[in-house]
């Protein structure tokens, strides 16, 4: 379990293209495409975000996640910071003990996201998992394969579509010369962020990056 992450994202245009690319390069689906809704909680003075972390709640697909992540390090090219990351099988206990300790749900963003990883690291992955449980795996009769070293991730989002990639710095550059960027394609801020800069430009103003009901469809 990885309790860092390091990553950035690029804004694409051509979705058809960089899944080609992406099969082309040796990268597979860890997850197929699904709807991911995403809730983010702070206190009622923002004191979450006055140190850029984040706490939230997450549904993609049929999962329900709880994630913490710290204040980003200074660096202009990456971010870079602690996440703790679990699956939670009780979403509206999660939210019951947030309104208790006094937080409050301050946004919310929608996207449709597809995860990659290279078939080395999947198969890499799989087989740590078969070595390290090998009791635990024949008890549940589950097939739990550890988080690769290195993952894309494909995101339709209401202000446009970007490829996240998280891994090490080295890595990062490799895949994204490989898709055919540089590092002035690199973006660090959040969707948020990304939400906001839009509804500036456009003149509107901002509330939650959420998809109208047919486009979710």
């Amino acid at each position: 379990m990885r309790h860092h992450e390091t990553e950035i994202k690029i804004a694409i245009t051509d979705l058809a293209a960089i899944r080609r690319k992406l099969r082309k390069l040796g990268f597979h689906p860890i997850h197929r495409r699904a709807f991911e809704d995403n809730v983010l909680f702070d206190t009622p003075a923002r004191m979450l975000r006055a140190v850029r972390s984040i706490l939230r709640l997450r549904r993609y697909g049929s999962r329900w996640w709880l994630t913490f992540k710290g204040t980003p390090e200074a660096d202009s090219r990456y971010k870079s910071r602690t996440e703790y990351e679990s699956e939670v099988s009780n979403p509206e206990a999660v939210r019951l003990i947030f309104s208790s300790l006094g937080l409050v749900p301050v946004f919310r963003y929608q996207k449709f996201r597809t995860h990659f990883a290279a078939a080395r690291a999947l198969n890499a992955a799989a087989k740590s998992t078969a070595q390290s449980t090998p009791k635990l795996a024949a008890k549940s009769g589950e097939k739990r394969v550890r988080r690769p070293a290195f993952e894309i991730a494909l995101d339709e989002t209401p202000v446009g579509n970007f490829i996240e990639l998280e891994g090490s710095r080295t890595a990062i550059d490799r895949a994204a010369k490989q898709l055919g960027f540089t590092a002035a394609d690199y973006l660090t801020s959040s969707y948020g962020a990304l939400y906001i800069e839009q509804c500036r430009r456009l003149g509107i103003t901002a509330s939650d990056m959420v998809f109208d009901e047919r486009s979710r469809l």
